[in-house]
């Protein structure tokens, strides 16, 4: 009994009644959608509310709210690594509605977008040239 080159065992190499088959994944069940990242946990934990005590009334705010708070009354008592962390936030905030703001493309970006669309153009139309014998 001889065997073919492709039928060839080892490390690597499985059987073929044990090798995958067309369209079947090898961890079927993988990493369930939506499953939480980091990013998504930190919102979730952030948006909750707790019962806080201010100005002697007892009112629900959102954690981030709390946190915040927090950094703004230290730092303006004078804790410096506050205030610097605070001035920190606020300038990478600034940066995120910045670049959140610039939709859109550049005038560099619409050139080469137009010089595509008019090469495009020009294929389709030689190949139309080329159909109709002109060409």
């Amino acid at each position: 009994m001889s065997k073919d080159k492709n039928d060839d065992v080892g490390y690597g190499k499985p059987p073929k009644a044990h090798q995958f088959k067309p369209g079947q994944s090898g961890n079927p069940k993988g990493r369930p959608k939506g499953s939480p990242n980091l990013l998504k946990l930190i919102s979730k934990h952030a948006a909750k509310k707790v019962a806080v005590i201010e100005a002697g009334t007892e009112k629900k705010m959102a954690r981030m709210d709390v946190v915040i708070s927090a950094m703004f009354n230290k730092a303006s008592k004078g804790d410096v690594p506050a205030a610097r962390l605070l001035t920190n936030m606020i300038a990478l905030a600034t940066q995120m509605s910045a670049d959140e703001a610039q939709t859109g493309y550049s005038d560099e970006d619409l050139r080469v977008m137009l010089a595509e669309a008019d090469w495009q153009k020009m294929l389709v139309d030689l190949k139309e040239q080329a159909s109709d014998g002109d060409y």
